[in-house]
């Protein structure tokens, strides 16, 4: 599969690609990070913008209480993030969000590989 453009874009997928029995694919015109057949991560690029979706629990009122106009928390407990490409919000804070979106919706025997941290 090609490489991303954006550098964030690609430290989501290495991060991603690096938890259990992760694989790579599309959906629509993103890519779908999965585990096992359970998708956690999606990550999509046009030339003038970023968007990552994911789903959390625990995050969840931290993404709500950042205030940022690009972070929308959608139902179910869904994040999308929306950015030019220049501009990336809280990239430390989307690639912890990664391994929660896994641990939320991989199966359990995967998540417990990991360990008991997050």
């Amino acid at each position: 599969m090609e490489s991303f453009t954006q550098p964030i874009s690609e430290r989501l997928r290495a991060r991603a690609l690096a938890l259990p029995e992760t694989s790579e694919g599309t959906s629509c015109v993103n890519r779908a990070f999965k585990a096992r057949k359970k998708n956690f991560l999606f990550v999509g690029e046009k030339p003038d913008q970023v968007r990552v979706m994911l789903k959390l629990d625990r995050s969840l009122e931290q993404a709500r209480a950042l205030a940022d106009p690009r972070v929308g928390v959608g139902t179910n407990g869904w994040v999308t993030v929306l950015f030019p490409p220049g501009d990336v919000p809280h990239p430390d804070l989307l690639t912890a969000w990664v391994e929660e979106s896994y641990r939320l919706l991989a199966p359990k025997t995967l998540v417990k590989q990991l360990g008991a941290s997050g």
